[in-house]
């Protein structure tokens, strides 16, 4: 028997892929093919968070309906977002009629009985570990808590065990995801593991993780700016595995907006918790998302956005244009911005943020960076990447090198070149 295996969406959504991958494997005899045209069966894991993203699914499955009408595959497995989604709404009821089988992901993993296990043998010397699942922030033009429920956080002996495994796998670099990571641990109650010097969970959990074996970089991803205190602050700072990097989306600068949102902040605060990043560590690189076109989004208070972002020039920015989802608290709030408003909006500040990055690449021409090797796009050229540029979201950094060099081994790399977005360096 022939599977092939598609994951969409985010990183969260390829760690419960590749939970869906090792669980699938581990009870079936089967052989892995990479083109859904060669399998008997195809299982796709969903996204459904914005309007792409969700139009992205209903395309792969109409496409997979369209192979098993035609008698080139047999069956058709839907998991994730999408089918969660439909569970409450049932708009997706005649899209999913031709599918032999349909699960949100904590059905088919709790079916198979493989909650805390996670494929080890094909992972890179990058992985991903999501240590805690769904959402208790309810920001008003999301719908994450209503697909994936609450915060769950894994249980830290299970994460600390996976992420052994990782290691001894080869992982280098471990990703820490989740939906708001640094809130992890908050529903674990009566826990000794965290007894520790009054410090957040996450904090004493990444501790824990810093000292395993192999494991070299820890990066931190999606950081709600509200959840950041001294005690992450002082992680960042003082171990030295924890990247000077951290994801931290603030969606707006607009108080009004902000407060429509149901986001925990105000500009003001936000400043401060940049600042704070800033002093103590002064290499940080802050990625953030901003969300443009929310509804009541006037031009000033676009205008505000933008002297924003010019002001803080964030190292890593990407911009979403809202989109409209019957779920959310905000489907029905007036003052809806129109398609092209919201394009010229997100046009706009990404070509803000370029001229940004344009200035910040060119003051590390010279500089030398430890950084990994990604891999070899031709003869003599490789992608390397330094704790500035997060796995698969960032930018690229060009390598020219004669000898071999080896993915998942470190060099140091000096930069020489700025070509907007990218660099190149040479080896030191």
């Amino acid at each position: 028997m022939k599977v092939c295996f598609i994951s969409l969406g985010c990183d969260k959504n390829t760690v419960d892929s590749e939970k869906v991958f090792k669980s699938f494997i581990d009870k079936t005899k089967c052989d892995i093919v990479l083109n859904a045209e060669k399998a008997d069966i195809v299982i796709l894991n969903t996204c459904s968070f914005i309007r792409d993203a969700k139009n992205e699914s209903i395309e792969y499955i109409k496409y997979l309906v369209s192979l098993k009408n035609k008698n080139l595959i047999k069956k058709i497995l839907v998991i994730g977002c999408l089918v969660a989604e439909n569970n409450i709404t049932g708009q997706y009821n005649e899209l999913f009629k031709d599918v032999d089988v349909c699960l949100s992901l904590d059905k088919y993993l709790d079916s198979l009985n493989e909650i805390n296990d996670r494929m080890t043998d094909i992972l890179s010397f990058s992985s991903f570990l999501k240590i805690c699942d769904g959402c208790n922030k309810f920001c008003s033009y999301c719908i994450i808590p209503y697909l994936r429920g609450r915060l769950k956080s894994n249980l830290p002996q299970n994460i600390i065990s996976e992420a052994k495994k990782l290691a001894k796998s080869g992982t280098k670099e471990l990703n820490i995801v989740g939906q708001d990571i640094l809130s992890y641990g908050d529903d674990i109650k009566d826990n000794s593991f965290f007894d520790t010097n009054n410090e957040k969970p996450v904090v004493t959990l990444l501790n824990a993780i810093s000292k395993i074996d192999g494991i070299e970089w820890i990066r931190l991803l999606y950081c709600y700016p509200e959840v950041i205190d001294e005690s992450v602050i002082n992680l960042i700072k003082s171990n030295s595995k924890v990247l000077p990097y951290i994801d931290m989306p603030i969606q707006h600068a607009s108080d009004k907006i902000l407060k429509s949102m149901n986001r925990k902040t105000t500009k003001v605060q936000i400043k401060d918790i940049i600042k704070k990043l800033r002093d103590a560590v002064p290499n940080i690189c802050i990625r953030t998302t901003i969300l443009v076109g929310f509804p009541g989004e006037n031009e000033d208070d676009f205008k505000e956005l933008v002297d924003f972002i010019k002001e803080i020039k964030f190292d890593k920015l990407g911009v979403f244009a809202y989109s409209r989802e019957k779920l959310s608290k905000s489907y029905n709030f007036e003052g809806q911005v129109d398609e092209k408003t919201k394009e010229y909006r997100k046009s706009k500040l990404l070509k803000v943020q370029e001229e940004i990055v344009k200035e910040k690449n060119k003051e590390k021409i010279g500089n030398v960076y430890y950084s990994i090797v990604e891999g070899k796009i031709s003869k003599d050229k490789y992608i390397a990447r330094p704790y500035f540029n997060a796995r698969g979201i960032d930018d690229k950094v060009y390598v020219k090198s004669k000898e071999l060099l080896i993915s998942g081994t470190f060099i140091n790399v000096e930069i020489t070149k700025s070509n907007g977005y990218d660099l190149e360096g040479v080896i030191i």
